[in-house]
């Protein structure tokens, strides 16, 4: 399953972001980028590297891939209130629309 996902993810386009604190994998993150348009996604942090700028750093690292490819517009999708949407607020990213998510309980 790994292989094909990462096979898929290849041949999306897709650049993944690794990062290190203290020589440990402390987060990750991925880039897409399709006609001029930069599409961030994928981040994550593992819980013992949180609230160190982890987040904040793979964002400026992805920004600035993006904008070096000639990127003009960057999309992001995060939960509503969330810490990434507040980093996202901090890199320069409006809020273009919200959306609810049902889930049946049966």
């Amino acid at each position: 399953m790994a292989g094909n996902a990462e096979r898929d993810s290849a041949a999306a386009g897709l650049v993944r972001y690794a990062a290190l604190r203290e020589g440990v994998l402390a987060g990750g993150a991925s880039l897409r980028i399709d006609a001029g348009v930069a599409q961030l996604a994928g981040a994550g942090t593992a819980p013992a590297h949180r609230r160190r700028g982890i987040q904040s750093a793979l964002l400026s690292y992805r920004l600035a891939d993006a904008a070096a490819a000639g990127c003009d517009v960057a999309v992001i999708t995060t939960q509503p209130g969330s810490r990434s949407h507040q980093n996202a607020q901090r890199q320069g990213f409006d809020l273009l629309y919200t959306r609810a998510v049902l889930v049946n309980h049966p």
